[in-house]
């Protein structure tokens, strides 16, 4: 019982660059979490393989299985906006960022993963947020890593710029006046966040070969180009720059940005308030663990996940799977105790029927899991089973249609959704038509695929492909 528990209260942050696998165990005690273990593995080639070994031996390393693995994506991997939002209602918010997401990459809906973080809402109704987007094919290379290696449980894909912030929220002694520059060093990347007061602002990350004599010349001038580009997007100066990460890197940068960038440099040791446990041996002077340091140990501040649908989908099958296996042999249990309890009885009725009641009795609770399983099973079938008449679909459609928006295709697949394209005089009609599908008894999981805008006859519309579901008939 002992281990089971010690399962539950562990988890992973891991993260996979070029030639090295970092990693960080955190196990909660008594609700509070600390960092039992600092892992680094470095990797002998670049291929998938070569990397899903790596990972392999990172995870045999720890002598427990992890229920919860957080992967870490560095900055550079992924495009950053700071939008600002016509809303502040939550539900529109996600809206019109699914829209947003598609305007900014030269990709289609399905190659791309996108999150995002509310950075402030303002009275004047709009929110600040910092919008990520990543190539599909970006995050599907980590999973198929993982997959190689045999690492299930992924619950997180965090942006390296939420665990930076989140690591500094930990180090930090007091709240900073001011807008503070945040730049953590690794062996051949940088991550840049600037913080004003307890809001992450701005984010930049750069990769850069380890060998290269001008590194330190080149990485400085990432850093003056950031500044530069706070500056203009918020007319706000930094007040100091704050360094962590390597050790060896911290202490070649400090003074070129000190004298070159003439702003006060700090350099702020990782383990800084962090509950690490004495006896790990860390491996900090070469590599930056910041970052895993704080997705490890405030993942629950973690907005943005970058782990795609299907992702999320396979992991809840395999959940799903696994409890229908757990069902299946407690069932098979059951059974063969009873087949044991009955021949006992045979044997001496009158010595063993308080046994036989006994042990009816505890496995009432698991008796009625394996019952309910079994009936969530075939209402589910029944559901399924159900589909709406293509007729009934297009009357509902079309009759709901606000006045002044034209359709032009209505596309039935398969019985199973409704693809719905035409024009709208604006985008906030879109938006409201696909209330109104929501609404409808026929429709669920209403998305808009796209909204564009052009003129026609002198006057704005707005031409739209909606995709909506169709709910099971009752």
């Amino acid at each position: 019982m002992k281990n089971i528990f010690e399962l539950d209260s562990r988890s992973i942050s891991l993260e996979i660059g070029e030639g090295l696998i970092k990693a960080v165990v955190a196990e909660t005690l008594k609700g509070r979490k600390h960092i039992t273990r600092l892992i680094s593995e470095p990797v002998s080639g670049q291929d998938q393989d070569a990397v899903a070994e790596g990972v392999r031996k990172v995870f045999l390393s720890l002598g427990f299985i992890p229920q919860r693995v957080l992967m870490n994506i560095p900055r550079h991997l992924v495009t950053a906006r700071f939008l600002k939002i016509p809303s502040v209602d939550d539900r529109e918010i996600d809206k019109i960022i699914k829209i947003e997401s598609i305007k900014h990459l030269p990709y289609t809906d399905e190659e791309v993963i996108y999150g995002y973080r509310v950075i402030e809402k303002s009275e004047d109704g709009y929110s600040k947020v910092l919008l990520v987007i990543a190539q599909a094919s970006v995050v599907n290379d980590f999973l198929d890593i993982l997959k190689k290696a045999s690492v299930s449980g992924v619950k997180l894909f965090a942006l390296s710029s939420e665990a930076l912030y989140s690591w500094y929220a930990l180090s930090r002694d007091a709240e900073d006046k001011g807008s503070v520059m945040l730049v953590n060093l690794d062996s051949n990347r940088i991550d840049i966040d600037v913080i004003e007061g307890d809001k992450l602002v701005f984010t930049r990350g750069a990769a850069y070969n380890a060998n290269d004599p001008e590194r330190i010349e080149k990485m400085t001038r990432q850093i003056e180009i950031s500044i530069s580009t706070y500056r203009k997007e918020s007319a706000l100066d930094v007040s100091r720059i704050i360094l962590t990460g390597s050790k060896r890197e911290a202490a070649r940068y400090s003074p070129v940005l000190s004298e070159g960038l003439k702003l006060p440099v700090d350099v702020i040791d990782q383990a800084r308030n962090i509950p690490i446990d004495e006896d790990i041996k860390a491996p900090m002077a070469e590599a930056s663990f910041a970052e895993l340091l704080g997705l490890a140990l405030r993942s629950d501040g973690i907005k943005i996940n970058l782990l795609s649908e299907d992702a999320v989908e396979d992991a809840r099958i395999a959940n799903t799977k696994n409890a229908l296996i757990a069902a299946i042999l407690l069932t098979a249990l059951l059974a063969t105790l009873v087949v044991g309890v009955l021949i006992k009885k045979i044997r001496d009725r009158y010595v063993y029927l308080a046994s036989i009641s006994a042990e009816l009795k505890k496995m009432e609770p698991n008796i009625a899991a394996a019952k309910k399983m079994m009936k969530d099973v075939n209402v589910t079938r029944q559901i399924m089973e159900r589909r709406p008449l293509a007729v009934d679909v297009f009357t509902e459609a079309c009759g709901i249609t606000p006045a002044g928006m034209s359709l032009s295709t209505l596309d039935f697949e398969s019985a199973r959704s409704l693809t719905i394209r035409g024009t709208a005089p604006a985008l906030g009609d879109v938006l409201r038509y696909v209330t109104i599908l929501e609404n409808s008894p026929y429709f669920e999981g209403v998305k808009v695929k796209y909204a564009n805008k052009r003129m026609s006859e002198n006057k704005e519309i707005t031409d739209f492909e909606i995709n909506a579901l169709l709910t099971a008939l009752k």
